[in-house]
């Protein structure tokens, strides 16, 4: 029974997630329509920041309570292949039309940061005994990745700024829309109710893992990984029932961004024994490079917009990025 007790909770909490999703997305969209920051940055800052919290309370207890930097490595590289495999669910779900050509006021900007900060990480990785300062316990890169990331910010700030938002202020603002304030306190109530979730979810994922007695890079980048990303397929498939796709593209994306230039700093941060990059197995090299790819295959197929799917219910996107998914997972658990 005691074996049972981690799936039930596992269970729980990501039924919960679910339920409260479609709130968080719903307030966090108004937000974007009556202050007119648009749904690109709204979807960055509110949708992926709260999104992406459970790895980071996941990876903090992997380095500093179970001394496992492979753990919240694994956990990081694995939720953003995951995050971005939930483009292929949005995509049967949208129609005749492939997900991505719907996609409007998103530019090439967001995934080509998303793909320089990946970057950094993997030189890190590969490079870590060159790099980082042997006095500290924060690896120089991981600096370099959070300044990136600040950096980041800004540049999607201004873009969205500038940027013509009429395709996400096409509805009108009427008495009946809830006001800014009710809406940002729905959307903290349902962010906190999201994360306290999280936390349990990936705590039964931990404990599954370890009554399976799976090897830990394995675990972080499949089981942990899938768990903690749920609140990304939650409210990305809620942006979608709204009609706000941008919405859903941005938070994926944006939590992408948000794991590998916050999460992984603060991993580092917490990890005081020495730079965490000097501790990681080489198979999240892989498993970055992969979700480089992933990002890539979304950039391109933003940018050309297809009119038809390949299949009767997804797209040649979605196609290549299974195949990908599958590569990094076999990868993975032939090399654990």
């Amino acid at each position: 029974m005691s074996d049972l007790l981690p799936w039930i909770q596992l269970i729980i909490a990501a039924s919960i997630i679910l339920f409260t999703s479609k709130y968080l997305v719903k307030h966090a969209d108004n937000i974007a329509i009556q202050t007119g920051l648009g749904r690109t940055f709204i979807g960055i800052v509110l949708l992926a920041t709260a999104t992406s919290l459970p790895e980071l309370a996941t990876g903090i207890n992997s380095v500093y309570s179970l001394k496992s930097p492979d753990l919240a490595a694994g956990d990081v590289f694995g939720s953003n292949i995951f995050n971005l495999l939930i483009i292929v669910v949005l995509d049967t779900y949208s129609g005749n039309r492939p997900f991505l050509s719907d996609i409007k006021s998103i530019s090439w900007t967001l995934p080509v940061l998303t793909i320089i900060a990946i970057l950094i990480a993997i030189i890190a990785m590969w490079s870590s005994n060159q790099i980082n300062i042997n006095s500290s316990s924060v690896g120089l890169l991981s600096y370099a990745i959070f300044i990136f990331f600040i950096l980041s910010m800004f540049i999607t700030y201004n873009q969205s700024k500038n940027e013509n938002q009429e395709s996400d202020n096409n509805e009108e603002i009427t008495n009946n829309n809830p006001s800014v304030k009710y809406s940002l306190l729905i959307y903290i109530i349902s962010a906190a109710i999201i994360i306290i979730s999280s936390i349990f979810l990936s705590m039964g994922g931990e404990k599954i893992a370890h009554i399976m007695k799976w090897q830990e890079s394995f675990v972080g980048t499949q089981l942990l990984a899938l768990s903690t990303s749920l609140p990304e397929l939650a409210t990305s498939l809620a942006a979608l029932r709204l009609r706000a796709p941008e919405l859903a593209i941005t938070n994926l994306l944006g939590s992408n961004l948000f794991n590998t230039g916050i999460v992984l700093f603060l991993d580092d941060v917490f990890y005081t024994s020495k730079p965490i990059w000097l501790d990681l197995s080489q198979i999240h090299i892989f498993n970055a490079f992969i979700a480089i790819l992933m990002t890539c295959t979304i950039l391109i197929t933003i940018q050309i917009k297809p009119k038809q799917k390949l299949l009767k219910f997804i797209g040649i996107e979605s196609a290549i990025l299974i195949i990908l998914y599958l590569i990094s997972t076999i990868y993975t658990f032939q090399s654990g």
